[in-house]
């Protein structure tokens, strides 16, 4: 907001300036052409100078692309987005494992729905953490994180059967693989040795 404000003042200076270019004059013809030259000057560097001005304001007043939204608001890097979601993403699973396990008789059709839905929101995070994995430099690591990833994807897709059925019991088993599943992965990103 700073620089909005020195951009008004700037802009403001180089109005009055233009204004005093076009002033008219009082005296004689000689001294009406030496103003009006000294006019034209005058409104041409305001002119440049304002042109400069307005597109050095332009270029201070794009946000960045990283910067455009806040951390709430997705605006995370490539990577840390990606981990903010699986995060999210096996939080939210043993959230709703926990409900389907406490309280499987208050649960609704519209539930069992959701959760449907949410499935797929846990199978794309298979895709996060295919990105995720990118940044995995052991080979040994990197490939049992690749494996994690495609059998996670596949015990989501299992899950739609126990869903479907309302099948508290094998999605409660289901949910608990995946977890596994994730927590196995989230083990492959540690790079700091056992012994410290």
């Amino acid at each position: 907001m700073k620089s909005s404000s020195t951009l008004i003042a700037l802009t403001a200076l180089c109005q009055s300036a233009s204004t005093l270019a076009f002033a008219p004059s009082s005296t004689g013809e000689r001294a009406s052409r030496t103003r009006c030259e000294a006019s034209r000057r005058d409104f041409l560097s305001t002119a440049v100078a304002t042109a400069g001005i307005a597109a050095s304001s332009a270029t201070l007043l794009t946000p960045l692309p990283g910067a455009a939204k806040g951390l709430g608001e997705g605006g995370l890097p490539d990577g840390a987005a990606q981990f903010s979601r699986v995060i999210k993403v096996k939080a939210q699973l043993k959230s709703v494992a926990k409900r389907v396990d406490e309280q499987p008789d208050d649960i609704t059709k519209e539930e069992w729905d959701k959760i449907d839905d949410f499935l797929r929101t846990v199978y794309s995070a298979g895709n996060d953490m295919k990105v995720i994995s990118k940044g995995i430099f052991d080979p040994s690591k990197k490939e049992k994180a690749d494996e994690d990833i495609k059998l996670l994807q596949k015990v989501v897709q299992a899950a739609q059967k126990p869903v479907a059925q309302k099948d508290v019991k094998g999605f409660s088993a289901i949910a608990s693989k995946a977890d596994g599943l994730f927590e196995d992965f989230l083990d492959q990103l540690r790079d700091v040795p056992d012994e410290l």
